[in-house]
């Protein structure tokens, strides 16, 4: 029996066009998704329709079926182990941002000690900056944005400020965006090095207002603390964002900080001291 391969925005679309042209109801076909659609990244560029295979039960497609079946289940066996190791030592929030509490900090030292004993070297940066600076290109290229790269390399770091006209689409709310755009560019730009040379994304100094912001919200709310007595629980953070929160008020003898429940709900408590 004939199988017919479809592409399509969504995978229900691809099966009813596979069904039509093969005259099949769905209770007579074996279909198999061969890819399933992909927004892209951040929903603006490389975009993947579904792509799905239709043919009549019996057929070759239906065998195919049950063997693609059986080593998807093997492969998402071994991606659930593998979320487990990454999501404990490369968590975006908890890593990329060079900070987060303390205890959130000494694990990912642990998980990165043999990576980061090895010795720093100016010609590898600089080359680590290359590839983060071909990286962002990339992503710009796509997504059709005019951004100018402005490199500042020190170091502790490779800085990047981003200038251009609408770039608030790569901050996010918060700056959700530009940090997953910030771990990623730290992957492509140290694959081929054992030392990490951490890069940090800036857009036309957000990070600076953000801070300040940050700050401004911490000694506010402390005050409230001293005046009521009562604790106050701020909204879910990233870890940059509470380390902030953090270091804000570490001086301040009437109050105290704290980071409490699992990301991404994870938030900073301040408490008056006793």
């Amino acid at each position: 029996m004939k199988t017919v391969r479809i592409t399509a925005k969504t995978v229900d679309e691809a099966v009813e066009e596979g069904l039509k042209k093969l005259g099949l109801s769905r209770a007579e076909a074996v279909i198999r998704v061969i890819e399933q659609p992909s927004s892209g990244l951040f929903g603006l560029f490389n975009k993947k329709d579904a792509v799905v295979e239709v043919g009549a039960a019996g057929s070759e497609t239906e065998d195919a079926a049950e063997t693609a079946g059986d080593m998807t289940s093997a492969v998402a066996g071994a991606a659930d182990g593998e979320e487990e190791t990454v999501s404990a030592a490369e968590e975006p929030g908890e890593n990329v941002m060079g900070g987060g509490d303390t205890e959130e900090v000494l694990t990912v030292k642990k998980e990165k000690r043999g990576r980061e004993e090895t010795p720093f070297s100016a010609e590898e940066q600089e080359e680590a900056a290359e590839e983060a600076k071909r990286f962002l290109t990339g992503v710009f290229k796509g997504m059709k944005m005019e951004v100018q790269l402005e490199k500042m390399v020190n170091e502790e770091r490779i800085l990047f400020n981003l200038h251009g006209e609408g770039l608030g689409i790569l901050i996010g709310k918060h700056g959700q965006t530009l940090d997953a755009l910030q771990y990623l560019t730290n992957l492509a730009a140290n694959k081929n090095f054992r030392h990490h040379y951490f890069v940090l994304l800036d857009v036309e100094d957000y990070r600076q207002r953000r801070r300040q912001t940050l700050e401004s919200l911490a000694h506010r709310l402390a005050d409230k603390v001293k005046r009521t007595g009562e604790e106050i629980r701020l909204e879910p953070m990233s870890a940059g964002d509470r380390r902030m929160i953090h270091l804000a008020l570490q001086n301040d003898g009437a109050v105290s900080t704290e980071s409490d429940g699992e990301a991404p709900y994870r938030c900073v408590v301040i408490r008056a001291k006793q």
